[in-house]
Order: structure tokens, then sequence, then C-alpha cells
């Protein structure tokens, strides 16, 4: 009997995703290879059938030979909390693992609890749990009841529940093997993959002033875009004019920071750009010097994409240690202190006056983005050898 693997795949359009896939075809949208078409390249490689689900807002079903694709919202009841809801959602992806019979459960990180993923053990499925985001934000350990609760119940599941457990970084891995006390299952670490042609590394602008920032991401506070404001009005305050900003990305802070912008009479430093198609994206980066991630300490982050993008392209990237990518991609960046709007500030002054150093980050890029280039180390790859070490 072939090998059924169900596989929740995130909030993304999965089915769209297939539909790319399948024509050949990279995903538009996205600025990396998809986890999606990974796992889908590993079914073909595996002879497997694939039930694959997204929690997108908007329904749908889609099946095409070895593959059911469906996008299952998740129930947003104000009579049900956060951690019902969770469960709930496990349950229902759990009656679909059985019904399809499925001999792996592979779950993305933010599909359901950890712990809650036992369930699919006690009915004899093997389930891999995938992190792309920390189980803390790096640094800060959860001191809240709740929060440390929910840690020891995720450490059972991880020491002796898990199949194997996948991790997009060394940090997600690494508190795994904290909270087991080095007794979890086995780990698998990948590298979030780009495609090499869309990445060619271009000279950087010329370092006249001003210098020019880019952040990019999802703008909400916890990503620091209001933290982004208060930095770059320091900055200006030192060196009037010698510093840009452009913000690019959608959220659900997007229309207050515009707001606050104007408020602290930033419109002429900082420009907001809103949500930014990939390939305007790549051009925004390649006249940029460098990036800016301010990630707070209340986001668990996982890689950041934000980071890497950069350095593919050469520019390097002023981050901080919740950003697990910093460990990764330390050689190309500059270290601010977490949550520090002042250290920010005195690193952005440091760089704007110093070419040197400039060079020397821009230099290091180079020889860190072939690893995201390695499919040896992508998911797929990761994934596969997990399966078959374990069948």
């Amino acid at each position: 009997m072939s090998l059924r693997i169900l596989f929740a795949a995130g909030p993304g359009n999965v089915i769209e995703a297939h539909r790319n896939w399948r024509a050949g075809k990279a995903e538009p949208s996205q600025m990396s290879v998809t986890f999606s078409s990974e796992f889908e390249s590993l079914c073909v490689e595996l002879g497997a059938s694939a039930y694959i689900v997204s929690s997108n807002g908007t329904p749908g079903l889609l099946k095409d030979g070895q593959f059911i694709i469906e996008h299952r919202p998740k129930l947003q009841s104000p009579r049900l909390n956060y951690h019902l809801s969770e469960l709930m959602y496990a349950v229902g992806l759990l009656r679909t693992a059985r019904q399809f019979r499925a001999d792996y459960a592979v779950l993305q990180s933010g599909t359901t609890h950890y712990f809650a993923m036992s369930i699919f053990r006690l009915f004899g499925i093997k389930v891999i749990p995938v992190l792309h985001n920390t189980l803390w934000p790096s640094g800060f350990p959860p001191t809240s009841l709740v929060r440390r609760l929910l840690l020891i119940l995720d450490s059972i599941f991880f020491r002796w529940l898990a199949t194997a457990t996948l991790g997009v970084s060394p940090a997600c891995l690494r508190q795994v093997d904290q909270i087991t006390r080095s007794k979890s299952g086995p780990l698998y670490p990948f590298t979030i993959q780009f495609q090499p042609e869309l990445y060619h590394p271009a000279e950087p602008p010329s370092f006249d002033s001003p210098l020019r920032l880019l952040f990019a991401g999802r703008v909400t506070a916890d990503k620091g875009v209001f933290d982004l404001l208060h930095i770059m009005q320091k900055v200006d305050a030192r060196l009037p004019g010698g510093v840009k900003l452009d913000i690019c990305g959608s959220g659900s802070a997007l229309d207050e920071l515009r707001t606050r912008c104007s408020e602290l009479g930033l419109d002429k430093v900082v420009a907001i750009r809103g949500w930014t198609e990939p390939e305007q994206l790549r051009q925004y980066i390649r006249s940029s010097h460098a990036s800016i991630v301010p990630t707070r300490s209340g986001f668990a982050e996982g890689m950041a994409m934000t980071v890497v993008e950069p350095i593919l392209l050469g520019r390097p990237v002023i981050t901080n240690p919740v950003v697990p990518a910093l460990e990764v991609l330390k050689l190309a960046c500059i270290e601010a202190k977490t949550d520090d709007i002042g250290s920010y500030a005195n690193e952005i002054v440091k760089l704007a006056e110093s070419p040197s150093l400039y060079d020397q980050l821009a230099a290091a890029c180079r020889p860190l983005r072939q690893q995201f280039f390695d499919r040896s180390r992508s998911f797929q790859a990761a994934l596969g050898a997990a399966i078959r070490n374990s069948r």
C-alpha cells in the first residue's frame, strides 16, 4: 500500500500554489520556494498520496491525482476562546487523517498547539511537527502561568510522541532540545530555499548621503514598525537628511503607522510604500544600502526571510538577537539590542559614518548565500530524511 500523508500547510493559498507547481511555475506572490511545492515534489519522489490542508480564509477543495487539497478556515467565534478553537481544529484534522488513512501527519507551526498533535499518535498516525517559529522569543522565555503550562505539555509531546521534529533555524531545534532535556525524538534542521536566478548580487548604491534603509515585512507592532519611527527620529536629529527609510509591507497597523509618521513630522525621512510585489521588493532591496529588522521581544521569530533576502542581494542587515537569522548570518549583520530604540539609532549612525564598516559587511554577504540555494538542506530533503528514517 502506498504511503499516505496529511500535510497541514499553514494559511497560504495552496490550491493556487498547487496549480503553479503543476505548471512548473514559481509562486509569483512568494519571495522563496514554497514549502507546499517542496512537499508535493517529495510526494512524487516517494510515490505518496497526500491530503493537504490550509487554514486559508477562502474555503475550497481540489482533487488532482495523488493530491487532495483543501482550504479549511479556522473557526472564528466569540463563544470559543483561542485555546479551544485550536483544539477543535486539531480534532478536525485528525478526523480527516483517519478518513484518508494517513500514515503520517506533517503539521506546520501555527496549525494547533503542539501538545494537541499528540492525538494523532493515539490513532497510530506518526506526527512530524515543522517549526517555522521558536517556542518562545529567543532570550525571553515565558513567564505567565498559562504559557509555562503549555510549554510543559508541549515538552511531553516533543519528548515522547513526535516521530521527528523539523526546524527552520538552530534556535527552533535548540529550544526543543532544551525543554526535553535533550531527550526529544530526532531533530532535522532545514534551510529556506530561494531561486538563484532571482537573486544575483548587485553593486550597492554610492555611499554618499543619504544612507538608504529598507524595512520589508508585516506591518504590525510586534515587528517593531512603530519603533522604526522613533529610531528614525533620533537618527535624523543627529544626521539631518543623512538617512532615509522605505517601509514595504501590509498589515493591521499600516494606517496607524502612516498617521503616526505624519504626526512625528517624518514624511520626508520615512516613505511608507505598503504592500509590494516580490520583483518590486527586490528592486527596493537593490536600491537600498541595508535592511533593518527590529522585531520586538514579544514575537517568536523563526528565521525571518526579511534578513535572508537582503543578504542574498548583497545588502547587510541591522537586527537584534530575538531574530534567529542573526545567529546564522552574523558576519553580514549589525547587532542592536532588542527593544532598544537608542541602540538601533547608534548602530545606524555608526554605519552611516563608516564606509569601511559597510564595505566589510557587504563583502560578507557573498559567502553566506549558497546555503539558501543548496537543495540538500531544504525542507524537502529534511522531511524526506525524517520519513525514510522512521518507516
